[in-house]
């Protein structure tokens, strides 16, 4: 047998010349948590489901420009929703003047948050970009599909505070949690009314003038403490913290925190809570209702408020969030003892209570 000629090595310009420009579409994160809300406070007009998540788009071998990205979302091989996003979408979304993504560089979108009925639940997400290369004689395109679940929650999470509290955000178009959309997708901001119906007395421009700095934040069930972060200072309403309070570390931008691990895969986690005001340490197996802390300011707050979301571990930026439904609390005047979806500007009233000692795990 003639042995086959041997070809000349390849320079490297040439290897360059064979790579074709391309993209690459990648998300945050890559798999997805929907969000079903079908159990309200109040008549609806059927079930609604939502997703949420970053893209990143990178060029590689040569300059493109982005000309558009098709969205679709499917339950198994049907189609629910399609979204066509041209390029004057997308500058608006991106607030970029310009798409153009040069080799080795990416664009990100973030945030994009779809909500559609939720009779049939999608599956699958999936997003196609459309591009033109610099010289614009090319077309490249790149296809990312994204799985999307839908968990059941396993814990009955009891109303964490007494008295009557306004959800200032919560799972909705308005939700500014979803820039975060990794841990935070699904959180929640409670602050306290008071007697005439507002959140503050006076100007509100001190910590003691809000009705919610120092209410008692209880265990929604019982677990064990997973992460405490205590020491942080509480900051004056209105005023943006000094960077250098958050020594790095990215967790501390929810201020003085707990997270409880429940034992099935969920934790809850209380954010900006009143510095030294931690009740439970790290380890401690705790009751459902145990005093866990009180509303304070802390961290990236812009007053007192209790800030509380549920998610797959303890690690804020690292686990991710899930959809949460509270029991045991008041709405339009009837008291909610199975789990409920609790709505953005919903006026909800937890039961007075006396925590339970802190140092017995839940009966």
């Amino acid at each position: 047998m003639t042995a086959a000629p041997s070809l000349p090595p390849r320079s490297d310009h040439q290897h360059t010349e064979q790579v074709k420009t391309h993209l690459r579409l990648e998300s945050r994160p890559s798999r997805l948590i929907g969000a079903r809300y079908d159990r309200l406070p109040f008549p609806h007009n059927g079930p609604v489901q939502e997703v949420a998540f970053d893209l990143g788009l990178t060029a590689f071998a040569g300059t493109v420009i982005l000309s558009g990205l098709v969205i679709k979302g499917y339950n198994g091989h049907q189609l629910l929703f399609e979204q066509r996003w041209p390029a004057r979408i997308i500058q608006q979304h991106t607030r970029e003047p310009d798409l153009t993504i040069p080799p080795q560089t990416g664009l990100a979108l973030r945030s994009l948050q779809f909500i559609l009925q939720g009779y049939e639940l999608l599956t699958m997400v999936e997003v196609t970009a459309v591009a033109k290369t610099a010289e614009q004689d090319q077309t490249v395109q790149a296809v990312l599909q994204m799985p999307v679940v839908f968990p059941t929650q396993q814990t009955d999470t009891y109303f964490p505070l007494a008295g009557t509290w306004w959800a200032i955000q919560a799972s909705d178009w308005s939700d500014h949690h979803k820039q975060e959309v990794y841990s935070q997708t699904y959180a929640l901001d409670f602050v306290k009314l008071g007697p005439d119906n507002r959140i503050f007395r006076g100007d509100g421009l001190a910590l003691e003038d809000h009705y919610s700095w120092d209410q008692p934040v209880y265990a929604t069930a019982g677990g064990k403490v997973a992460y405490v972060c205590y020491d942080m200072p509480d900051m004056t309403p209105g005023i943006v913290p000094d960077p250098r309070v958050f020594r790095g570390d990215p967790r501390r931008f929810l201020g003085n925190a707990v997270a409880i691990s429940h034992a099935n895969g969920e934790f809850s986690y209380f954010g900006h809570l009143q510095q030294a005001s931690i009740q439970v340490n790290e380890g401690q197996v705790i009751r459902r209702g145990a005093l866990v802390g009180r509303v304070g300011s802390s961290g990236q707050s812009p007053g007192p408020h209790l800030h509380f979301h549920l998610m797959e571990g303890p690690n804020l930026f690292i686990d991710q969030g899930l959809p949460v439904r509270f029991s045991h609390f008041w709405a339009g005047g009837q008291f909610f003892e199975q789990p409920t979806v609790i709505p953005t500007r919903m006026i909800v009233t937890g039961p007075d209570r006396e925590p339970p000692a802190a140092e017995s795990a839940e009966g």
